[in-house]
């Protein structure tokens, strides 16, 4: 499941997958700000059906936060 979430984090992007590194922080390595960061939740809570918490949304500082919570969301 983790590659089909790079994938969908790098086709929001407009990148490749492999150019999207799990550790790669969501500020500092994709310069993504507050609004692109709701977006790119926005999309990949629609994708894979799920619903993310607010407050473990200011948790998410890297790509593996977002695969954790989403590979999480799915096990419920």
């Amino acid at each position: 499941m983790q590659q089909e979430i790079i994938a969908e984090i790098a086709k929001h992007l407009g990148v490749t997958p492999q150019d999207i590194d799990s550790n790669a922080s969501l500020v500092d390595d994709l310069a993504l700000g507050p609004i692109d960061r709701a977006d790119l939740l926005s999309a990949l809570s629609e994708k894979f059906d799920i619903t993310f918490n607010p407050g473990e949304v200011d948790g998410f500082k890297t790509v593996n936060d977002i695969i954790v919570a989403i590979e999480d969301s799915s096990l419920e």
